[in-house]
């Protein structure tokens, strides 16, 4: 019999789970050298958000701090707070963030003054939130303390990486974002569970789910699955979606890959 494709599984419903608004618009979290090449970057935590698909997580920015996200993005000088990613917009990849609208408008109000600066040593306030570690940005751009500190006091996570290879003691909180099978193989290796984007064509390996809320339209603040290796679940699939999901290329979806457990 068929394996069913992916497209085959997808069968929306919803449900809804919320979390307390925060009176404070957010805070500047870092501002400082970025761990992939040294450029300088800023982390913003935005404290609310009108998200459908991640609910009102507090969302983790890491931007350029010099050059607005529009113009490091023209100019490839994104990969201070990207790093190698293939899907970057620059390169010609299908990443689904609009870097126009909120990532813009963060770095716009940012400049303005309009965030509070807030110490690691005072990250005690953001207890009792649901947070997003980034947004936009890969999180391996910032110090490894400050997401440990975050993790510490948060309700819950949703992490991903695709600097895993380069930083493999981010496994603990954070999904290895991977491209295909072959690299979802390798992060388990590594210790890591994983978020594997794919095309609609594609079929699911043994320890592998849709996204849930693709599947039964969780939010990610209702799921909570996307928190990296602390919790026995599976590893995470979506469809390639976003406005430019058309650019999304998997020259391994036909091969064998070496397992089907992963």
């Amino acid at each position: 019999m068929q394996e069913p494709t992916i497209q085959n599984l997808i069968d929306k419903s919803i449900t809804k789970k919320t979390a307390k608004k925060s009176k404070e618009l957010g805070y500047v979290l870092f501002e400082g050298q970025s761990q992939l090449n040294g450029d300088n970057i800023v982390a913003i935590l935005v404290m609310n958000s009108t998200n459908e698909k991640t609910g009102n997580m507090a969302q983790l920015f890491i931007m350029n701090k010099d050059i607005s996200p529009l113009e490091a993005s023209r100019t490839k000088k994104d990969s201070a707070v990207c790093g190698d990613c293939k899907l970057r917009q620059s390169l010609g990849g299908s990443c689904y963030v609009s870097i126009f609208q909120s990532v813009q408008s963060v770095w716009n109000t940012y400049k303005r003054g309009r965030y509070s600066n807030l110490e690691i040593k005072d990250y005690g306030v953001l207890a009792n939130r649901y947070i997003r570690f980034g947004s936009y940005g890969d999180p391996g751009a910032l110090p490894i303390e400050i997401l440990v500190k975050l993790k510490a006091v948060s309700i819950n996570n949703t992490s991903y990486t695709h600097q895993w290879k380069k930083f493999p003691e981010m496994k603990s909180f954070s999904m290895a974002s991977v491209d295909n099978k072959k690299e979802a193989v390798e992060a388990v290796k590594m210790g890591f569970r994983y978020f594997r984007v794919a095309l609609p064509t594609d079929t699911l390996m043994k320890n592998e789910i849709l996204c849930p809320n693709t599947t039964v339209g969780k939010s990610c603040l209702e799921c909570g699955l996307c928190n990296g290796n602390k919790i026995k679940a599976k590893n995470i699939v979506i469809v390639i979606h976003g406005a430019l999901k058309g650019r999304f290329k998997d020259e391994t979806i036909k091969e064998v890959v070496e397992t089907e457990i992963v």
